[in-house]
C-alpha cells in the first residue's frame, strides 16, 4: 500500500510539473489573474462532475474553518506558480516548488501541526532535507 501512495505521489508531482508550465502559458496570455480565474473555473466544473457522478462517503463528523484552508490557498498557489515559471523556468520553480513543500512538510509532521499525526524527524529525513537545500542553491546558480 505505501509503494502505491507513494506512485500517487510521484504522479500528482509529474503533473504539477505540467499544470504549472500551462497555467504559465495561459497567464502570458490572458494575465496572471485571468488565467487563475480560468483555471479553477474549469477545475469547478470538474469537481462538480466528480461529485455528481462518483458515490462518496457521507460526512460523519462536523467541519471547521482549517477544513476549508485548502481552497483559500489554491488560487494563491496557482498564480505564484505560474508567475515563478514563467519568469524561472519550469525546471528552476519546481525545484523550488519542491524544496519549499519538504521543508513546509518537514515542520507540520515533526510538531503535528493542524491535528497531523506527529511524526518526529529522524537523521536520514535531515540529511535528505540538506541534500535538497544543496540542490536547489546549485540550480539556482545556474543562468
Amino acid at each position: 500500500m505505501q509503494y502505491l501512495a507513494i506512485f500517487a505521489s510521484a504522479l500528482s508531482g509529474a503533473l504539477m510539473a505540467f499544470q504549472g508550465l500551462f497555467n504559465a502559458e495561459l497567464s502570458k496570455k490572458v494575465g496572471l489573474f485571468r488565467g487563475n480565474f480560468y483555471i479553477h473555473l474549469i477545475a469547478l466544473f470538474l469537481a462538480f462532475l466528480l461529485y455528481a457522478f462518483i458515490p462518496h462517503p457521507v460526512m460523519t463528523e462536523k467541519l471547521k474553518f482549517v477544513d476549508f484552508l485548502g481552497g483559500i490557498f489554491a488560487p494563491a498557489i496557482i498564480v505564484l506558480v505560474a508567475y515563478g515559471i514563467a519568469l524561472s523556468g519550469t525546471f528552476k520553480a519546481t525545484i523550488a516548488i519542491v524544496a519549499a513543500q519538504t521543508f513546509t512538510a518537514a515542520i507540520l509532521d515533526n510538531f503535528g501541526f493542524f491535528g497531523l499525526e506527529k511524526r518526529p524527524l529522524r537523521f536520514q529525513e535531515i540529511a535528505g532535507g540538506v541534500l535538497i537545500v544543496l540542490g536547489v542553491y546549485l540550480v539556482m546558480r545556474t543562468k
